[in-house]
C-alpha cells in the first residue's frame, strides 16, 4: 500500500429508493458512487471505497459493511463527521474505524444477514419500505418451507441465468426465519453470500407457498432442477441488508438470537 494511505472500516445505513443498488455505474445513481464521489471531494481522486458486496437496485442498508482507502492524516471519528456532512440526505456513516491494510470488506466478510418487511394491511406512511400482501398468509407453511432451504444448496433457481456466468450456483444458507410482529411478517435470510435477487426470490417464494398458491414440497424441487423464478421476485423496496459478519464468535451468537424487529412500521 501506497505510504500515507489509511484504510477505514464503514458501516453505513442508506434509504435504497433513490439508487440502482451499490455497485457504481456508468450515468446511474449508485450508493458506491456517491460515497466515492464525497470520498473525492475530502481525499482527492485517489480514495477508494468497497462494499461487502452488492445490493439490488432499491434495496435499503442497515448497517452495511464497507472500506475506505485514503491518504490523509485525519483519525477515523474526524473521516465520518466530514463523510457525513458531504453525503446526500438518504446515506449515513454510522460506524468509522481505523483497519488494518489488509482488511477488505468483502473477502473478508463470512456472513450476510438480510431482513424482508411483508404488510399485511396499507400503510400511509411505510410504503417504500415493505410488501403488502392483501390475501391471508400462512405463516406455519412458510416457515415450513423455509427449513427447506438452509445448508449449502444450488441456487440455480433463484437467480438469473447471466449472473451464474462469473459465480456458482452454491451458497451456505445458515438460517431463513419467518416471523410474525403486529401487522408485519418478517423473513431474514442469513448466508456466506448471495447471488442476485436471490434473497427476492427466497422471499416470493416462500409468498406463494404462504398464499397457498405453491405447495411446499415444490421449494425442495426448485432446489434439484433449474426452474424460472423470475416471476416470484418480490418487490426490492421491503428488503434490507441487515448485516455484516466478519468474526465467527459474532455470527454464531447472531444466528442463536434468532429475533427479529421490523422498521419503519
Amino acid at each position: 500500500m501506497v505510504a500515507g494511505k489509511k484504510r477505514f472500516r464503514l458501516v453505513l445505513e442508506f434509504d435504497g429508493g433513490r439508487y440502482r443498488g451499490w455497485q457504481k455505474q456508468q450515468e446511474v445513481r449508485s450508493v458506491q458512487g456517491a460515497i466515492l464521489q464525497a470520498a473525492a471531494e475530502l481525499f482527492g481522486a485517489g480514495a477508494d471505497v468497497q462494499g461487502n458486496g452488492r445490493t439490488d437496485g432499491g434495496v435499503h442498508g442497515l448497517r452495511f459493511a464497507a472500506h475506505l482507502e485514503a491518504e490523509t492524516e485525519l483519525g477515523a471519528d474526524e473521516v465520518g463527521r466530514l463523510l457525513n456532512a458531504l453525503l446526500p440526505h438518504d446515506i449515513a456513516v454510522l460506524e468509522c474505524q481505523k483497519a488494518g491494510p489488509r482488511f477488505h470488506a468483502r473477502h473478508n466478510c463470512i456472513g450476510r444477514s438480510y431482513l424482508y418487511q411483508i404488510a399485511r394491511r396499507k400503510s400511509a406512511f411505510c410504503m417504500p419500505y415493505l410488501w403488502w400482501i392483501r390475501e391471508p398468509l400462512s405463516v406455519a407453511a412458510m416457515r415450513e418451507a423455509a427449513a427447506l432451504l438452509e445448508g449449502m444448496h444450488d441456487f440455480s433457481s433463484f437467480t438469473d441465468r447471466q449472473a451464474l456466468k462469473k459465480k456458482s450456483p452454491l451458497v451456505l444458507v445458515h438460517r431463513v426465519l419467518v416471523e410474525e410482529s403486529g401487522d408485519l411478517v418478517l423473513v431474514r435470510v442469513v448466508g456466506s453470500h448471495f447471488l442476485w435477487k436471490m434473497v427476492r426470490r427466497i422471499v416470493g417464494v416462500l409468498c406463494a407457498v404462504g398464499r397457498g398458491e405453491m405447495p411446499v414440497a415444490e421449494v425442495g424441487r426448485f432446489l434439484a432442477e433449474p426452474v424460472n423464478l423470475s416471476p416470484f421476485t418480490a418487490p426490492a423496496q421491503g428488503l434490507f441488508f441487515e448485516e455484516a459478519f466478519y468474526d465467527q464468535a459474532a455470527l454464531d451468537d447472531f444466528l442463536a438470537a434468532g429475533r427479529i424487529v421490523g422498521k419503519f412500521f
